[in-house]
């Protein structure tokens, strides 16, 4: 994926880092808005020895099998849901979910969340896995309320539990959008801080800015940047480090190269 009209390399580095060290990533937008596209490349970022389950609903679309000297080289597991008239032969996200935490995997790939198994895959994002999905939504603040509705198909809880739940288990949001000229953007990527008084702090890292948009004979002319508008938090740094990430890594994403950790 040539993610350069997408994206920045800043931003794209950031969250191939977070993805790689253990924070869980969901990526939101509607159909056509280049959601799959950017979690296929977020994956193909991450090293051939960290074990990748990948659940996709209906139809398969990532691709990771990487093969080096004709022998596959990284480790990966793709598989997709099943529907059958028969209840006991239906095979869905939830259970491939439920199958993918028995392979130990350092990655899990739910291609998109659609229903009660978001509940599942917030819980395996709390338990030590990182979790990559996508979902419908309008904004990366609505992505948390669109996940708390689908995980309230699988169980009567509280509201406040569930935002509680899905925000600790997805720190980072990012939403796409495709744009009137057709032409695909990272729009924001958000981190959710949770305050020591439970609070939450939706704190915007990166933003697509739109300059101008105006109209050349048939076709829309859409200029903008992308801006970074503030660092991560400091419990998103200490996490970052104790998943493993080299100090030099964390202060180049983070743009504080030259000062200490």
């Amino acid at each position: 994926m040539d993610y350069r009209r997408t994206a920045t390399e800043d931003e794209m580095d950031f969250l191939s880092e977070c993805l790689r060290y253990g924070i869980s990533i969901c990526v939101a937008g509607a159909t056509s808005f280049g959601k799959t596209t950017v979690t296929g490349w977020l994956l193909g970022t991450i090293p051939d020895s960290k074990r990748i389950f990948t659940i996709e609903n209906g139809s398969r679309e990532l691709d990771l099998v990487r093969e080096r000297d004709g022998a596959v080289c990284n480790s990966v597991i793709h598989t997709i849901t099943r529907a059958s008239e028969n209840e006991k032969q239906n095979v869905d996200q939830d259970l491939l979910l439920d199958m993918a935490l028995r392979f130990d995997p350092e990655i899990i790939c739910v291609g998109e969340m659609q229903s009660y198994e978001a509940y599942t895959a917030q819980e395996a994002a709390r338990t030590s896995h990182t979790v990559l999905t996508t979902i419908h939504s309008n904004s990366c603040e609505s992505t948390y309320r669109r996940m708390c509705t689908f995980c309230k198909r699988e169980y009567d809880i509280k509201d406040e539990t569930l935002m509680s739940l899905v925000t600790e288990a997805f720190p980072i949001i990012v939403f796409t959008k495709q744009l009137e000229n057709k032409k695909r953007k990272i729009m924001e990527i958000m981190e959710c801080e949770i305050l020591p008084d439970g609070k939450y702090n939706f704190r915007t890292l990166f933003h697509y800015h739109i300059r101008e948009t105006r109209m050349e004979g048939t076709k829309f002319v859409i200029k903008g940047d992308h801006e970074k508008v503030n660092g991560i938090s400091e419990g998103l740094k200490r996490r970052l480090l104790e998943n493993g990430m080299p100090k030099e890594t964390l202060l180049k994403i983070t743009g504080e190269e030259g000062k200490k950790c």
